[in-house]
């Protein structure tokens, strides 16, 4: 399950006030709707605690029917797009669809269902044994006070009456403030997990299907591995829009787990579509393919690093000096900018990753 690297999110969040670019990879605190085409929309959401994210949810809507890609993490935010799409138009939500397993895409899946009940949740077969696998324990996990997102809200409950941080030190006004604020979320958050009902994929592919929503066709495809196993595009051919999940973020890549080598081929396969507009995961909106070039030089730039590693040093090759000897700061520079966050984010990111594509040459 993904969520932000605890090393840098918490404690910034909570005792310090930090500046966000409006592009971000790393908080965002508004709700932000972007017009993709007649009858195509994008929803941003506010993050649903201090170190997890909402992912987008995007709204195509054809003369007979709707189909949503992706349901955000919390039921709530979903049943607010509901009410949204309502506002949209008065066709039914036919079709939702679950880009991947992670859950920040699909744990709006029973609103969509007590909403629209005739309505199918679609998946790579991969990401419905996934979800299966994965969501029901996490939700139950968070929900718990014994587990460790648990203890972390009896944490900072603590803080918040004391007013005090970890070490003793008095938090400002500003600091206390933002603990309140992060308290609440998570508590929120919790709460909803408390009553929450596993909705998994009803209708599942290996390949490719293609839906009509009446004069607008949808091309649901498989590219192939790598943020995670089951990684499904949606595609519209006409509008030359492209809805990636989470193998494209924007502007930092999420790469804490996957296969980076297959990813490459992947998203070479994904750039050969022709598209003008791409909806990332998470993120802003991206117009044309330059992203999607970047994220591939980056990861590729880390696979042949690696392999040199290992070439030259064989069994004695490690993960650090992989990291000593490649230097990704055009990378850093142009995803993550001048942002404090959003560098540590993308030093986090390409640590893992690092870590990822190691294991993968090793294991060769």
């Amino acid at each position: 399950m993904k969520s932000r690297p605890r090393l840098l999110p918490l404690l910034l969040l909570l005792f310090g006030t930090a500046s966000h670019g409006t592009d971000d990879s790393v908080a965002t605190r508004t709700r932000e709707v972007t017009k993709l085409a007649e009858g195509v929309y994008t929803i941003r959401h506010p993050d649903a605690t201090d170190d997890f994210p909402e992912g987008n949810t995007t709204v195509i809507i054809g003369a007979r029917a709707v189909l949503v890609v992706d349901s955000c993490y919390l039921p709530s935010s979903a049943r607010a797009d509901i009410a949204q799409i309502r506002q949209w138009t008065d066709k039914p939500v036919h079709y939702v669809l679950n880009t991947h397993w992670h859950f920040d895409h699909n744990g709006g899946n029973a609103a969509y269902l007590n909403a629209f009940p005739m309505a199918a949740i679609v998946a790579h077969s991969e990401t419905r044994a996934m979800m299966a696998a994965r969501v029901p324990s996490y939700v139950t996990r968070y929900a718990a006070a014994d587990s460790v997102f648990g203890k972390e809200r009896a944490d900072l409950a603590k803080v918040v009456a004391t007013g005090r941080d970890a070490t003793g030190k008095a938090l400002t006004a500003a600091e206390r403030a933002d603990a309140v604020r992060n308290l609440a979320l998570k508590e929120g958050a919790a709460g909803e997990f408390r009553s929450f009902v596993f909705a998994p994929p009803s209708l599942a592919f290996d390949h490719e299907l293609t839906i009509d929503l009446g004069n607008r066709e949808v091309q649901l495809k498989f590219l192939g591995r790598g943020n995670t196993g089951g990684d499904v595009v949606a595609y519209l051919p006409v509008e030359k829009i492209l809805i990636a999940g989470d193998l494209i973020d924007s502007p930092v890549p999420y790469a804490f787990g996957g296969y980076p080598t297959e990813w490459i081929r992947t998203l070479q396969a994904m750039a050969l579509l022709e598209f003008t507009t791409i909806v990332p995961g998470h993120g802003r909106v991206l117009t044309g393919k330059d992203h999607l070039r970047d994220v591939i030089d980056l990861l590729q730039t880390v696979v042949t690093a690696t392999n040199a590693a290992v070439s030259s040093k064989g069994s004695a090759a490690t993960a650090d000096d992989v990291a000593k000897a490649i230097d990704l700061s055009a990378f850093r520079r142009r995803m993550a900018g001048s942002d404090k966050e959003s560098q540590e984010f993308f030093d986090a990111s390409i640590a893992s990753l690092i870590r990822i594509v190691f294991a993968e040459v090793k294991a060769r």
